[in-house]
């Protein structure tokens, strides 16, 4: 009947058969979404990628059949709620008819600050339209977010300086050891993964962990003081932004006996007195000899033989 009623319409625009829409207005069912969501967001970014997608179905919604489309706006979704007055997030509708959705954030998330974020979301469908009272919602959801890292920060040296003082003729495993921080909150980009010594031609290496060791023995006559300059990149190879001084001081071996004085003393008639040997003293290397026993007895300790005291 529709269609012969519709007949001449139908003929005019050259249509070779007669579609009918039909409209209703009972809201029968409830939006449907999947009972839990996980998602990841990189920090200083708003876009949220969802897993699974974010999509409300509503068995309410517009289906074609025999010919007719049924359209129900209740069948439409009108929105995504979040409870979770802390979550910085936001759902927005991007297709009412598929039940399409978005998950953003308000503002710039920060790893450093925060590195996860749970909370629940539910579908409303349209009800008696936008606003109306009829509107049905799907059970509530639990969204489970994970801030991804950027690596912005460089490694810092706790320490503005470092110093450290070894004595001549000795090949050291570890002389000093210099520590740099990141305070990105990704393990790959806040930790230290290497340390090099940028001064050339030094006699130190400085391994991973920023052990700085000599390489060869060191000389007092030689040379008694050392600057040499040390950087430190994180694991995601960002590099620190200072270098960090270091200096080693060689100290000469002891040797007991009288020491500061010298063989000739220079003095001009009519000066007065003179002191000849101001700095002279005796040298008896005790600590060095205190050192050398507690090695020894520590020895005896642990082989069973005699200590000595």
């Amino acid at each position: 009947a529709w269609c012969r009623a519709l007949k001449p319409f139908c003929a005019s625009v050259i249509l070779t058969s007669c579609i009918l829409f039909s409209v209703s207005s009972v809201n029968k069912h409830k939006p449907w979404i999947e009972t839990s969501y996980h998602g990841v967001i990189t920090e200083n970014t708003d876009i949220v990628l969802l897993d699974p997608p974010l999509v409300a179905l509503d068995k309410d919604a517009p289906i074609p059949y025999a010919g007719m489309v049924h359209f129900n706006i209740n069948g439409e979704i009108c929105a995504f709620n979040i409870h979770g007055l802390e979550a910085p997030f936001e759902a927005v509708v991007l297709n009412g008819t598929s039940g399409e959705g978005q998950l953003r954030a308000r503002g710039l998330v920060d790893c450093e600050l925060q590195k996860e974020y749970t909370f629940i979301i539910q579908a409303h469908d349209c009800g008696s339209g936008p606003g109306g009272t009829e509107g049905k919602k799907s059970h509530k959801a639990v969204v489970h977010i994970q801030v991804n890292d950027v690596n912005e920060f460089a490694p810092v040296f706790r320490e503005p300086h470092y110093r450290a003082a070894v004595t001549e003729g000795k090949i050291y495993d570890s002389i000093l050891q210099v520590e740099a921080t990141d305070q990105d909150c990704s393990p790959q980009y806040s930790q230290i993964c290497n340390y090099q010594i940028t001064t050339t031609s030094t006699p130190f290496a400085i391994d991973r962990n920023g052990n700085i060791r000599n390489t060869e023995k060191l000389s007092y006559d030689r040379q008694q003081q050392y600057e040499i300059q040390v950087t430190a990149w994180d694991c995601g190879q960002k590099r620190a932004l200072h270098s960090v001084p270091v200096r080693i001081d060689v100290k000469p071996v002891c040797k007991p006996g009288w020491q500061g004085w010298n063989k000739r003393v220079d003095y001009e008639p009519g000066t007065g007195s003179k002191q000849l040997f101001p700095k002279m003293h005796l040298e008896t290397c005790e600590k060095e000899w205190d050192d050398s026993m507690k090695l020894i007895n520590d020895w005896c300790v642990l082989s069973g033989c005699v200590g000595i005291i």
